[in-house]
Order: structure tokens, then C-alpha cells, then sequence
């Protein structure tokens, strides 16, 4: 794998590792929790992981169900190809740019 593919890699199990982390903050301050869910934090989810606004289109199934963990995987994959390619077209411009 040569150091381009790596580093768009490393981005795609980054941006997936953002929405492991949403999830597991989820399930931390469920509404049984008594943790209560900071707005700050839910917005700095949403800004890093912009597929997660597919919850709010689909309706957010329970959480802890296996309907909420089909959700979030898919979401996590998508958030994961779209780290990817914004890796991948920035290694693009550079490259470019150096060329020129």
C-alpha cells in the first residue's frame, strides 16, 4: 500500500472512529442515563460527522436495538468514505500542485 493509500486509510478509520464515539455517547447519556446530553457536544457530533443527519430522516429507532446499530454502522460508513475522499482529493491538489 503505498503512503497515499495509507493516509486515506488512516481517514476513513477516523472518520468512522468519530461516529463509534457519537454512538458510545449516545448510549452513555440515554434518556435512562442520569447524565444529561450536552447541546455543545451534539453539535460538534453533527458538524464532524454530517451523515448522522440520516437519523433525523429516518426514524431514530430505540437505542441499544439492532435496527439502532444498522443505523449508526451504515452512518459510520459513510462518514468513513467521506473522510476518505476529502483525503484523497486534498493528496490529489497536492500532488498536482507540485507537478506544476
Amino acid at each position: 500500500m503505498t503512503a497515499s493509500g495509507r493516509g486515506i486509510f488512516r481517514s476513513a478509520v477516523f472518520g468512522f472512529a468519530i461516529t463509534a464515539t457519537f454512538v458510545s455517547y449516545q448510549l452513555l447519556t440515554d434518556v435512562q442515563s442520569p447524565v444529561s446530553r450536552s447541546r455543545v457536544l451534539m453539535l460538534s457530533f453533527l458538524i464532524l460527522c454530517p451523515p448522522s443527519i440520516l437519523s433525523i430522516a429516518i426514524r431514530e429507532p430505540e437505542v441499544a436495538t439492532n435496527s439502532f446499530y444498522i443505523l449508526w454502522g451504515s452512518i459510520g460508513a459513510l462518514n468513513a468514505a467521506l473522510y476518505a475522499t476529502i483525503r484523497a482529493l486534498i493528496a490529489r491538489r497536492l500532488q498536482r500542485h507540485k507537478a506544476d
